[in-house]
């Protein structure tokens, strides 16, 4: 296994309390924050996301944009597109993600704004 070490990220995920039923994270290096490194992702499925899962990509750890894409379910309605820095060990990690629903589509706003209780 060749390039940078990558580590597990898991945990749930709701809006307002609600579980995100279906949909992906992705989670980025943040350039502004100096950081460099793998992309991370993690399919949701049920309210939980892991990079271990199928489809999945351990993440590199650091300052990140994380970027949550919520669906009903597959090829569903949208839930969520919201995003927000934050800083991972870098080692693996579990934590949970919940967003304001006031905040569930901000994707397209400065991602350091509104960042979720994590």
């Amino acid at each position: 296994n060749e390039g940078p070490p990558r580590h597990r990220f898991s945990g749930a995920v709701s809006v307002e309390g609600q579980a995100v039923p279906f949909g992906e994270i992705i989670i980025s290096p943040d350039a502004s924050k100096k950081n460099s490194g793998p992309q991370g992702r993690a399919p949701i499925k049920d309210g939980k996301f892991d990079t271990a899962s199928s489809g999945g990509m351990g993440v590199g750890g650091g300052a990140v944009i994380i970027r949550v894409n919520g669906l009903t379910g597959p090829g569903g309605k949208t839930v969520c597109e919201h995003e927000f820095t934050a800083e991972l060990p870098h080692a693996d990690e579990k934590r949970d993600i919940s967003i304001r629903k006031s905040d569930a589509n901000n994707a397209n706003k400065n991602a350091n704004k509104s960042a979720p209780e994590i």
